[in-house]
């Protein structure tokens, strides 16, 4: 009986998750159809553009979610994506080591951009924002001295094409997911990560080392960024690197996927797969708004303002159980004084 619960349980959850990204596929289909003569998904090439997408958009928002689960907002995410890709992916391209090559050394540099991050975090102290207002304009200052400001390029480099293998981007999907899963929630550092979560304070108490905690935070989040860069890059041909804090639209432009999938996280008791859900859903409004021959500016327009009314509602869902309940419970006064009076 408890593994038929368990099963039943398990079933149930899954399909919460699911019925968000279903239910928006369903939304957008009808509207292409409706206004462009077309579905949302008619070919392999928008298969492999759906799936390109989202491993990019799912690793960010994994990486982003790492820290601000804990309360530091790392603005810097988007220059150590550009310094862990330009770096790595050209070090990569010397060594010969081909596209999971380039993978694995721009996870690696950056890993070390967040290695360099943290550990100035908990020595210095400073805010986490400012601290990634800072750090942008360090990373991406070293971006542009290199390479005579070229970035890095994969288009038409030799096996690279790996990495726009929709197989390859499946497994590695699969991977960053479960590696998520079992690192934030069923390692001994995701029992030590929880506890920080719920109060600093009385986890160092309990003799948790927060400082070394949060190192390893900013680490993870560093390769998981570059890791998503890796699959921007390749779907661009070429990384240029960029000044002024504009790498920060990266991270911006990720805040969606990572706050839908918290909130269906909570609805499946799973925060990876609700951000993996959270990926397809916004993924799949972009698709359906690229059928409709919208441009780059209008499809960022209707996403932040997506964005942004999701947000006032997930921020104000308890006031309004709350007037909810109080509504009922009027109903229920006010049906109860009419019976007493009828009874009188």
């Amino acid at each position: 009986m408890m593994k038929s619960s368990n099963s039943k349980d398990m079933v149930l959850r899954a399909a919460k998750a699911a019925a968000v990204p279903l239910l928006v596929w369903a939304v957008m289909q009808v509207i292409d159809m409706a206004f462009a003569g077309m579905g949302v998904i008619n070919n392999s090439a928008d298969i492999k553009t759906l799936f390109r997408n989202l491993i990019s958009s799912l690793a960010f928002a994994l990486a982003i979610g790492a820290n601000l689960n804990c309360g530091r907002m790392d603005l810097s995410l988007g220059a150590q994506m550009y310094a862990g890709v330009i770096f790595g992916g050209n070090i990569a391209l010397m060594l010969n080591v081909g596209g999971i090559g380039v993978l694995i050394l721009s996870m690696a540099v950056g890993a070390l951009c967040g290695l360099v991050t943290g550990f100035i975090f908990i020595n210095l102290r400073i805010l986490p924002m400012v601290l990634g207002l800072g750090m942008t304009l360090v990373f991406e200052c070293i971006c542009f001295a290199i390479n005579n400001q070229q970035g890095v390029i994969l288009y038409g480099k030799p096996g690279v094409e790996i990495l726009s293998n929709i197989t390859f981007i499946v497994i590695v999907t699969a991977a960053i997911v479960l590696f998520a899963y079992y690192f934030f929630q069923l390692s001994g550092y995701g029992f030590k990560y929880r506890a920080i979560q719920g109060s600093q304070k009385l986890a160092a108490d309990a003799g948790i080392n927060i400082y070394s905690n949060c190192v390893i935070c900013y680490v993870i989040a560093g390769a998981l960024a570059a890791c998503a860069g890796v699959f921007i890059t390749i779907y661009q041909g070429n990384l240029t690197p960029v000044l002024g804090m504009s790498s920060n639209g990266r991270v911006f432009s990720n805040m969606f996927p990572m706050v839908l999938g918290t909130w269906i996280g909570g609805l499946c008791h799973n925060r990876e797969g609700g951000i993996l859900m959270g990926a397809v859903t916004v993924n799949i409004i972009i698709l359906g708004l690229t059928k409709l021959g919208l441009s780059n500016s209008v499809q960022n327009v209707i996403i932040y303002a997506l964005f942004l009314t999701f947000v006032v509602y997930n921020t104000n869902r308890s006031k309004i159980d709350y007037y909810k309940a109080r509504r009922v419970r009027v109903a229920q006064a006010q049906e109860m004084m009419s019976r007493k009076a009828a009874g009188h």
